[in-house]
């Protein structure tokens, strides 16, 4: 998927790709973590989400998990971030060894 221009087309496909055999969608893409890039899916990949939960796994729902992003440091908020913050998805993070 990052191999070229990504764009909504592109996420979409990611998004909606084999929908019967993949159960579990991760990932790590969305708006730059530099406290102030605010930035979500597009109309197809808000729609492929919706696909996914509603008809993937053979209709129990697909599962996308999100990386929360490396912008701590740049206090940026995965809460301003359409990936992480979106009802379709489990935003994932990590802290460091010392908190």
């Amino acid at each position: 998927m990052l191999d070229g221009k990504v764009n909504d087309v592109v996420e979409a496909q990611a998004l909606s790709l084999n929908p019967s055999h993949i159960d579990i969608y991760s990932a790590s893409w969305g708006p730059e973590d530099d406290g102030s890039t605010v930035d979500g899916p597009g109309p197809l990949a808000r729609r492929a989400f919706i696909y996914g939960v509603t008809s993937g796994r053979q209709g129990k729902g697909s599962i996308f998990v999100w990386a929360s992003g490396n912008g701590g440091r740049y206090t940026d908020s995965c809460n301003c971030d359409g990936y992480t913050n979106s009802i379709f998805t489990l935003s994932i993070s990590s802290a460091t060894q010392g908190g």
